[in-house]
């Protein structure tokens, strides 16, 4: 595996998002303005498995969007230079053309791949691709707003 360019650490001051829904482990490629490549690693104690299913677990493809998610949200981080400010979040506003392609279970190393499409202000679309083992689990795109909590944007 190549060395990451950004460990859990790093990854984990970048994001909101805390346990148990934090879904990057590392980062291993990330090319601002254009794509980043992160990894999950799906292990058989992750929450998601008590129900999901308890005899068979798979993880649910809700939470392979947002890891894709979350890898893009590093990448708008990046792309604009200043990262996230005080009360700025990305807001998920579209899922479209997803497909799930093979189960992901515990064990798996997830590569997510997710390259911008467009970006324009505070709106981005994505391609997002998921692969275990350089087989690909899933695969669409996510549409993006970036807003404020408490105000109508910067000041």
């Amino acid at each position: 595996m190549t060395a990451p360019v950004m460990a859990f650490q790093e990854v984990r001051n970048c994001l909101k998002q805390r346990f148990p829904m934090l879904m990057i482990d590392t980062v291993i490629e990330l090319m601002p303005d254009a794509r980043i490549v992160a990894i999950k690693n799906i292990t058989g104690n992750e929450l998601q498995f008590l129900g999901h299913f308890p005899d068979f677990a798979i993880m649910p493809g809700t939470l392979i969007i947002e890891a894709i998610g979350q890898a893009a949200s590093i990448l708008f981080s990046h792309t604009t230079g200043s990262g996230f400010r005080p009360g700025e979040f990305l807001v998920l506003g579209s899922v479209t053309d997803m497909r799930f392609l093979a189960p992901v279970v515990p064990g798996d190393q997830m590569r997510l791949d997710v390259s911008i499409v467009k970006r324009a202000d505070d709106i981005a679309l994505v391609e997002g691709k998921a692969s275990v083992s350089d087989v690909m689990v899933a695969r669409g795109k996510l549409g993006f707003a970036r807003r404020w909590l408490g105000t109508s944007g910067p000041t």
